[in-house]
């Protein structure tokens, strides 16, 4: 089966693969979107938690452990579980192979890491919060930083082409809220480009996007739940 990408809420993603499920950045999940699933399926669950900011982790992610294979979950999060092999905590540069998937933590230019995922011929990328954040406001010596930082951060990609990006595109950001993306799309090849960590209002690609990146296939989901492809 072609992947099925359901959005659970803020940052939070999961993708349904032919033989297992992905969850990344569980904070909130008001469609129920998890547990409809682990009711009607019994494929192996695989959580991710990009850092400990509340918006990306819930520790009450816990409750699913009968059901999960693994939780790969940067080490600043604590997770309790009766079965604590089932957690892999890591570090940015880790990478960490467990049932058939390849999970690569890259660094963020805020708390914690992101994800470079390889699961059934597919490579995933969820990008935490790695983002070029240029707040208006703040002084021009701490927006450079942030500018130098997320370069740097972007340049130790290795992989150049990934079938799935999980891309922070904030709307407080305001005038710079693209400039992030547009950065990631011209370091790497997306077949789909995702955006995350709205803030506000549901991002519409701009004319300048939409000229520089003519044939980018992006899905913007438009509420808690949404449901991208499968082999319908």
């Amino acid at each position: 089966m072609k992947p099925v990408i359901y959005f659970l809420h803020h940052s939070g993603f999961l993708v349904e693969m032919e033989s297992m499920i992905l969850v990344f950045d569980y904070y909130m999940d008001p469609a129920g979107q998890v547990e409809k699933l682990m009711k009607s399926t019994d494929k192996p669950f695989y959580f991710f938690a990009s850092h400990v900011h509340g918006d990306h982790f819930n520790p009450a992610i816990a409750r699913f452990e009968n059901r999960t294979r693994g939780y790969f979950i940067h080490r600043d999060c604590r997770l309790l579980l009766r079965d604590s092999s089932l957690i892999h905590s890591m570090d940015v540069g880790d990478t960490v192979t467990e049932g058939g998937i390849t999970i690569h933590m890259y660094g963020s230019t805020d708390a914690g890491g992101s994800f470079m995922v390889e699961a059934e011929g597919l490579t995933i990328f969820h990008a935490g919060d790695l983002n070029w954040w240029h707040w208006a406001g703040e002084e021009d010596g701490d927006n450079r930083d942030a500018r130098d930082a997320f370069f740097a951060e972007l340049s130790k990609i290795r992989e150049k082409k990934v079938d799935i990006a999980f891309i922070p595109v904030d709307a407080r950001q305001q005038v710079a809220r693209e400039w992030g993306v547009k950065q990631y799309l011209s370091h790497f090849t997306a077949s789909l480009l995702v955006p995350m960590h709205a803030f506000g209002q549901r991002w519409s690609p701009s004319y300048e996007f939409r000229w520089l990146y003519p044939d980018q296939d992006v899905w913007i989901p438009r509420e808690d739940g949404d449901s991208y492809g499968g082999d319908a």
